[in-house]
């Protein structure tokens, strides 16, 4: 059963890779339009940190999967606090330091990185719609001595 349930776990990893590219491209087009490379480098490092937190949030709940105790839990919510914190840390880095956030428009990592966000989220949906998850752990055996 962890098997499948990481297999789906990339199935889906992989459609919301996809779909948050594909938002984050749209999004670097009127970025380069109307702010040119400044506006491009902005959406392309704000969905790339999006994309890196998600990926390594899929890496982590693999491994807990496999898990399956308080461990694996106790595991993915230190590792969902530890990325937050390197977000904030690297967006506070990022916008501190006077060269990077002169190469960087505020605006666009904002809206780069939610356009990136709900990309993410949105092919986590459609794949969810479309997965087969199995629903039980093993198929039903009907006890020794019944009829079948």
């Amino acid at each position: 059963m962890v098997s499948q349930s990481l297999a789906v776990l990339q199935e889906l990893g992989r459609g919301a890779q996809l779909v948050s590219l594909g938002a984050s491209i749209v999004c670097a087009v009127p970025a380069t339009l109307l702010d040119g490379g400044r506006g491009l480098l902005s959406v392309a490092v704000a969905a790339g940190l999006v994309v890196a937190y998600f990926v390594s949030g899929q890496l982590v709940e693999g491994a807990a999967l496999q898990m399956a105790d308080r461990n694996g839990m106790t595991l993915m919510l230190a590792s969902y606090a530890g990325r937050v914190g390197l977000v904030g840390l690297i967006l506070w880095w990022a916008m501190s330091t006077p060269l990077v956030s002169g190469a960087l428009s505020s605006t666009w990592v904002a809206l780069g990185s939610l356009v990136a966000l709900v990309g993410w989220l949105t092919g986590l949906v459609i794949w969810h719609s479309r997965a087969r998850i199995p629903i039980y752990d093993r198929p039903y055996e009907a006890p020794s001595g019944w009829d079948t």
